[in-house]
């Protein structure tokens, strides 16, 4: 192992190190030489253009008579002898005619005005006839030669520099650069790219060192599991082959192993054994055995028919248990003849039914279980209550004040916590130690939903409030025992557990299994929906929290709300998301990328795991659904300012807002707004009924193929949200809606609960109808097939469908709407 490590890991990385420093060395050092030099050449050649300008400027003084040819060479001599450039200010320009003599040197003052020609530097090169002939042929161009380092003659080094003929005079200007200079810069590049080079090999190095190491480790790694798996295929192997009943291993749908008992029930070789696939072995009627088997957590009895090699079909029982080995699902399966069982396996049917036993204690409603309560000024000692509790044979009690407001709550553990922190009960206050503010429950609230928040608040009582906000009393946690194993409450428990996206898409299609059971026990249908929206809103409070961590804590407080259907708590199989985000007010627009990123991730989310976009886009990944509170404020008042009946349909939706995430304050503080606005625009409701009035009721015809039940039930919706508005109800549940307005007593009692009957109705056929949609593998949908109704059914429907056509009347009397 290590051999082939080595060859395979250790070489190529010293190969690549090599190669690069090769490259480095042989190709990129010598480029940059070049590069730097010939940046030298154009420099010293810009130079010398400039200068030649210089003497040309003078020049065209004499063409235009303003000096003398004498006055201007003069003049150009001087101006050029003291042009200094350079680091040091000490390089320059030199002038030699085409004799060659010296016209001007700086700091060869004694060749000025000598015949030049013969002057040779160390090397023997006569570098200024050398400077003449190049100009004579080509104008200008460069010369190499030895020369004084600026303005020490002790000194000479190497020289390169570029010359040019100012024609009219028979001149030559030139200067140079110091090839020892142009070394310095390249050494000095070349240091810092051989220090960058050095650092590029040992990061470089220590990385392929960790990649190295890592392999190895996984190599090891892969090699002790290779010997594990062998090991553990060879102890199922073993299991199998020694257990004396038939018995088989498949591993990913392939069969591995099996015993001599097999081979004697099927007739096959153990070669042809191998070749079969489950399902040309068993049949399971009326199920496809690869599906039956998908997910099996733990053992499984199925009857099922197995199939010879003759062709005989033997009834079996096949007993059936999960396995994993190295990530690989498998299945281990016993096969017992049926005639051998003298009794019937009857464990699903008594698993079906202690689930629905559940189901029907679990969504009873709340006050069913009130028990009396006990009241306690908030003055009295922690003894009054201590003694007060004893009597009462209270958990709880409730704290009033002088106004026998209740104000808090006193629970059996505040004792407990009194005498941990050294509190005297003959002296303490009843408000000193009591839970306020009170987190109640509705009385139409379900056992499951109660059992819930009394774990998220880690209490084993509750105060109950009923819907018109009056404290009824308390439930205790001992009294709802016998309900807590129940399997929508266990699902949203693993929800509020789950740590992948992928987790909660398989708990959401659990629901629909639940919900179908619900179904078929008879259980009220405003239950089916209040489970229905309990998972949506345990699903989409993870998803949020999920997203949280995914890109970090939000700046603000914020609230996540629920729109539309699910805003009213009424989602069906069939939904769509409706939603937004309110944040505390902040303009920075760091903010608001955050709160649009985080929209985003949950609406996309939301989607994969099964509850689709918005077609409208009425989601919080719009921005124009993601605002601060005060512009959300600013949308009601422009709504019910500017509203018309046709337009208001468009924003309807926005008013049965449900908080759902978040900081609750701030969803309480846009519902305080809306009442406020919406009460000093009494127009506001009559149009608001008017958009209801123009939704046409939806009519029954033996005609008629479908019946759009979405659509049927949409005035009631309407009705109950214009009547909610008007008289401040909060509640956003149209069930709870109506109720409600029983309370107020303005609308005769009999006839809203006509509607209530028909709406809960209609939307027990919804979910009947999408239920069978999705148990049989298609889309579900709203419209209903009116031949797969009883004529009963059929009664039920056309009765329902003309109590909800009435409410047009009462909404015409209430609010003077007229068609």
């Amino acid at each position: 192992m290590k051999n082939v490590f080595f060859i395979k890991i250790i070489i190529p990385a010293i190969l690549i190190i090599v190669l690069f420093v090769v490259s480095f060395s042989v190709v990129f050092i010598p480029m940059v030489e070049r590069g730097l030099m010939d940046r030298k050449k154009e420099m010293i050649k810009e130079l010398t253009n400039s200068a030649w300008s210089v003497i040309d400027e003078y020049y065209q003084e004499i063409e235009r008579g303003n000096l003398t040819e004498e006055a201007a060479k003069a003049m150009a001599i001087n101006r050029i002898e003291f042009i200094r450039y350079g680091d040091e200010a000490k390089d320059y320009f030199w002038l030699t005619n085409m004799v060659p003599e010296m016209i001007m040197h700086p700091y060869r003052k004694d060749l000025n005005g000598k015949d030049i020609s013969d002057y040779t530097d160390p090397q023997g090169t006569r570098l200024f006839s050398e400077a003449v002939k190049v100009v004579r042929e080509s104008g200008d161009g460069y010369i190499d030669y030895y020369w004084q380092w600026k303005d020490d003659s002790t000194r000479i080094v190497p020289k390169l520099s570029y010359v040019r003929a100012f024609e009219p005079w028979e001149w030559i200007v030139g200067t140079g650069i110091y090839i020892e200079d142009v070394k310095e810069d390249i050494k000095a590049i070349i240091g810092r790219l051989i220090y960058i080079t050095l650092l590029l090999v040992v990061v470089i190095s220590i990385i392929i060192f960790y990649i190295a190491r890592q392999s190895l480790i996984i190599e090891r790694k892969r090699v002790i599991a290779e010997e594990e798996l062998k090991q553990e295929r060879l102890k199922y192997k073993m299991l199998v082959e020694a257990s004396t009943e038939s018995t088989m291993m498949w591993l990913d749908g392939h069969l591995h192993y099996f015993n001599e008992p097999i081979i004697n029930m099927t007739g096959y070789s153990g070669d042809e054994l191998l070749e079969k696939k489950i399902n040309e072995l068993f049949i399971v009627p009326g199920k496809h055995i690869e599906k039956q088997l998908q997910d099996i957590g733990e053992s499984l009895n199925v009857e099922a028919t197995m199939l010879t090699k003759t062709g005989k079909e033997v009834p079996v029982v096949l007993n059936i248990s999960g396995i994993e080995i190295n990530n690989t699902p498998g299945l281990i399966i016993i096969v017992k003849e049926a005639t051998r069982q003298l009794i019937r396996d009857k464990s699903s049917q008594m698993l079906q039914e202690e689930i629905r036993n559940s189901l029907l204690l679990m969504h009873l409603p709340v006050k069913q279980f009130v028990l009396e309560p006990a009241y306690i000024n908030m003055e009295r000692t922690l003894q009054d209550a201590a003694d007060l509790m004893n009597r009462k044979q209270a958990d709880l009690i409730f704290v009033t004040n002088s106004a026998t407001e209740v104000i808090g709550v006193l629970h059996k553990n505040a004792f407990l916590q009194a005498s941990l922190n050294n509190l005297n009960a003959d002296e303490t206050k009843v408000y000193q130690v009591m839970r306020s503010p009170v987190t109640y429950i509705n009385d139409s609230a379900l056992l499951f939903e109660a059992l819930l928040l009394m774990e998220k608040e880690s209490v084993d009582c509750l105060p109950v409030m009923s819907i018109r906000r009056k404290t009824l009393g308390f439930i205790k946690m001992h009294d709802l025992l016998p309900a807590n194993h129940n399997a929508s409450l266990l699902l949203i428990k693993k929800i509020e557990q789950a740590e992948l996206v992928d987790q909660l898409q398989s708990l959401n299609d659990k629901l629909p299994g639940i919900l179908s059971l619900m179904l078929s026990s008879d259980s009220c249908c405003r239950n089916i929906v209040q489970i229905s929206t309990a998972v949506s809103d345990a699903i989409t409070r993870r998803v949020i929290e999920l997203a949280v961590e995914r890109i970090g804590q939000p700046p603000v407080n914020f609230a996540f709300i629920a729109l539309g259907s699910d805003g009213r708590g009424e989602q069906t199989l069939k939904t769509d998301q409706d939603n937004a985000i309110v944040y505390e007010n902040d303009s920075s627009e760091d903010t608001r990328e955050y709160f649009l990123s985080l929209a985003e991730l949950v609406n996309t989310w939301l989607n994969d795991i099964g509850y689709e976009y918005c077609k409208g886009k009425v989601m919080a990944n719009n921005p124009k659904w993601t605002q601060p509170v005060s512009k959300w404020k600013d949308y009601f008042a422009e709504w019910v300012e500017n509203s018309d009946p046709e337009s208001i349909l468009d924003s309807s939706i926005f008013f049965d807002l449900r908080y759902v995430y978040g900081e609750k304050s701030l969803v309480n503080e846009l519902k305080d707004e809306i009442n406020r606005i919406t009460d000093a625009k009494a127009v506001f409701y009559k149009h608001l009924a008017h958009s209801v009035h123009r939704t046409k009721a939806v009519s029954f015809s033996e005609k008629q193929e479908t019946l759009d039940l979405k659509k049927a039930m949409l005035p009631v919706v309407g009705f109950a949200r214009v009547y909610a508005l008007k008289h401040n109800i909060r509640e956003t549940n149209t069930i709870f809606r109506l109720k409600s307005i029983i309370s107020l007593g303005k609308i005769n009692q009999s006839f809203i609960e006509e509607i209530i009957y028909s709406y809960e109705y209609l939307l027990f056929l919804r979910f009947r109808h999408q239920m069978k949609s999705i148990l049989s593998n298609k889309t579900p949908d709203n419209l209903l097939l009116l031949e797969e109704l009883k004529d009963i059914e059929k009664a039920a429907v056309k009765s329902s469908l003309f109590v909800i056509a009435e409410l047009y009347t009462q909404l015409g009397f209430d609010f003077e709407v007229r068609m």
